[in-house]
């Protein structure tokens, strides 16, 4: 009997296949597992790990293609860093029996290879279900610690070099704007948009100061936060790169933006910039300009 192809198999099917991989991995780790169950499968497929002892984790199956391993590996020390240099309560990537942060897992009927991560759980609430003032005053102070630390911090030698400083940065095929990309099936002036759109970001990048690069979660916004017990608390580091603060504030505000509406964003906002302030002089340049950069995470997601 030869298994089913994976890529022809339902989503309930890959779901199930990709499990026999993370049961595997859930192997390595010095934990006495009681329960596993998914989370959440979009991009990648999440677990709740719930060991003997009563401790909860979530196990990552990354999806092939989507991060690389040096993009986990940056992930995995920088989480280790704000572990041991804060109280700002992000999860921390549990070391398997070998010492890894990150294992490449493949086979069992499953092509390419899915990168495991086993991670402390985040207790709380998304921050989506309370978007009021006092939180994103919190949320602003968050944002400075973390910039704080992005820039104090001295990564390891192997940590990834790549930089969020353009419209598109991370290497991925550009199917947006290439000479056989999505947008030549775009009218003219809807063309045009997204050319002008693209100078406009270039030209902001361009005008930032080198000097305020650093590492960011580059994917803060309000469904990468929790409430617990009053107290925010960030997650899912998987886009930590070197890049800018204003962009990492933009990609975050523009989401808020879209999620409230015009009206409460003002007021959203200001809270927001009052939260930073207490920790950090607000960043230069123009926060929309970098806003359509956000877009073109989209893009080369294939979105």
């Amino acid at each position: 009997h030869t298994a089913q192809d994976f890529a022809t198999l339902s989503r309930i099917g890959k779901v199930r296949r990709v499990g026999r991989l993370a049961a595997t991995a859930l192997r390595a780790y010095d934990i006495d597992v009681h329960t596993m169950r998914v989370h959440a499968f979009a991009t990648n497929l999440l677990y709740r790990v719930q060991a003997k002892t009563g401790e909860r984790f979530m196990l990552r199956m990354a999806y092939p293609g989507w991060r690389t391993l040096e993009d986990l590996r940056a992930e995995a020390a920088w989480l280790e860093a704000l572990h041991r240099d804060t109280d700002i309560g992000a999860p921390l990537v549990v070391r398997a029996a070998n010492g890894e942060q990150v294992l490449p897992m493949c086979g069992l009927g499953v092509p390419d290879t899915w990168y495991a991560m086993l991670m402390t759980w985040v207790d709380g609430r998304l921050l989506a279900h309370h978007l009021t003032s006092a939180n994103l005053e919190q949320m602003g102070e968050l944002f400075a610690r973390l910039h704080l630390h992005g820039k104090r911090w001295e990564p390891p030698a192997n940590f990834s070099t790549k930089r969020f400083e353009a419209f598109l940065s991370r290497g991925e095929p550009d199917v947006l704007f290439a000479s056989d990309g999505v947008m030549q099936q775009f009218r003219d002036d809807d063309r045009r948009a997204f050319l002008q759109a693209r100078a406009w970001v270039e030209r902001e990048y361009s005008n930032l100061d080198r000097r305020d690069l650093r590492v960011i979660h580059c994917d803060l916004w309000h469904e990468n936060i929790k409430v617990d017990h009053g107290r925010l608390r960030p997650f899912d580091f998987e886009d930590t790169i070197w890049g800018y603060r204003l962009h990492d504030i933009a990609m975050s505000m523009l989401d808020l933006l879209e999620t409230v509406g015009s009206d409460r964003y003002a007021k959203l906002l200001a809270a927001f910039r009052c939260g930073y302030a207490r920790r950090l002089d607000w960043p230069e340049g123009k926060l929309e300009a970098d806003q359509p950069a956000s877009l073109g995470l989209n893009a080369e997601r294939g979105g």
